[in-house]
């Protein structure tokens, strides 16, 4: 019977180490700012997006990087092994805050010319969850771009625009 409370505490301090290194939870007050960061960050690459077409991942992903907007996850296809969603929030307690109080959150839609190994791709996602990380990105980063897609960018509770 200790061995298995023991147990169970272990897996549980672990779970909650991991989790902690891994999401940034976000507060609904300091989001209003983040959400005005993140999107004029975007609005420098909005005009730009049709760039990236007939390139690999990993150009679109370095002009990320260079407006200082990091992908924190992502989320492949679940019906579609050439689409992938890259987001700026990985803590879903935060997520759910955020829908719940009427809020958007805006992430990034890319549909690729080739379609990638879906199972590859969910085996990459289930060991590391829905964090980008330099696996992920190796995975996807050579395949190549034929639409971007900028969700949620066109006011903090604008639920109803389309996509830029």
């Amino acid at each position: 019977m200790k061995a298995k409370i023991f147990i169970a505490l272990f897996i549980f301090l672990l779970f909650t180490f991991c989790k902690s290194q891994t999401s940034e939870p976000v507060s609904l007050t300091q989001y209003p700012n983040l959400y005005s960061e993140t999107i004029s960050k975007i609005n420098n690459i909005i005009p730009t997006k049709s760039s990236y077409y007939g390139q690999p991942l990993s150009v679109f992903l370095q002009a990320l990087a260079q407006q200082n907007l990091i992908i924190k996850a992502y989320d492949p296809g679940p019906y579609n092994n050439k689409f992938l969603k890259l987001m700026f929030i990985n803590d879903s307690e935060s997520s759910t805050k955020i829908w719940r109080n009427f809020y958007v959150e805006p992430h990034i839609e890319i549909t690729f010319q080739q379609p990638f190994d879906f199972q590859q791709a969910s085996t990459i996602l289930n060991q590391y969850h829905w964090f980008w990380n330099s696996n992920s990105e190796n995975f996807y980063k050579d395949l190549i771009i034929a639409k971007i897609e900028f969700w949620y960018v066109s006011g903090i509770s604008d639920r109803d625009a389309p996509p830029k």
